[in-house]
């Protein structure tokens, strides 16, 4: 785990540029959630709202939010062009096999390289949300009640942002490009469907839940984190064991 670690320090410190483009936007998720709930639930334009009005903060808890544990500033992504004809995730992959790296070391370097990214990243976004929305919200609800509703995103963020090295490390160029608009535009069908059937934003929706029972919420979304965690973890290893490179 330490050998994990260092390497993917060593990753992460040569990109601060990108980093901190990565906590800025973080920071800008932050500040739009904080005022859309607090203009819902804080104001008075709950019973008369439209779900569309807050579909963009439905898509970033659902879709962008679980990015952030990749640099989605960073060269790779940045310039569609670099990441499918330089390939630069499958060359790391070999520089790795080149130096004999065993492979849970890899695994584990890529999944910690992740959780670094956005641990960084949600810090900030949940500092500037629980900055702008704690005094109004904190008179709707309950401190339980709105430390849960944190909880539960921070631990959807950390149990599904394991794709990211799941398919960085696992596929071509091409197949991530395909694979992630592909997935956004299920989301988007998905989080239409949910408003179309309940009639409201899905993060309302996931407060009323943890407000029936706070500890239980918080609870289960530290578990989902180190269960998505240690699936995706598990999954890279068997995909990098698999993959074959020229």
């Amino acid at each position: 785990m330490r050998d994990a670690c260092r390497i993917a320090w060593n990753e992460l410190k040569h990109k601060y540029i990108a980093l901190l483009a990565n906590v800025l936007f973080s920071a800008l998720i932050g500040y739009f959630l904080a005022y859309d709930m607090v203009r819902v639930l804080a104001g008075d334009e709950r019973g008369n709202m439209q779900p569309g009005v807050s579909f963009p903060v439905d898509l970033w808890l659902i879709a962008v939010v679980p990015t952030l544990g990749a640099l989605a500033f960073s060269r790779e992504y940045i310039s569609f062009g670099y990441l499918v004809s330089e390939e630069p995730f499958l060359k790391r992959l070999r520089f790795f096999r080149m130096w004999a790296i065993p492979l849970k070391v890899v695994a584990w370097s890529r999944m910690l390289y992740m959780m670094m990214c956005l641990g960084i990243s949600l810090l900030v976004c949940v500092s500037v949300f629980v900055t702008i929305s704690g005094s109004a919200l904190l008179g709707v609800l309950s401190v339980g009640e709105y430390a849960a509703f944190v909880f539960v995103w921070v631990g959807y963020a950390f149990a599904v942002s394991g794709i990211n090295p799941y398919l960085e490390f696992g596929m071509n160029g091409k197949a991530i490009l395909i694979g992630s608009f592909t997935g956004l535009l299920l989301i988007v069908v998905a989080i239409l469907t949910f408003y179309s059937h309940f009639g409201q934003p899905v993060y309302l929706w996931v407060l009323e839940l943890v407000r029936g029972n706070p500890p239980i919420a918080m609870i289960l979304s530290v578990l989902a984190a180190v269960l998505g965690v240690a699936g995706f973890h598990r999954g890279l290893m068997y995909r990098i064991a698999r993959k074959d490179l020229p």
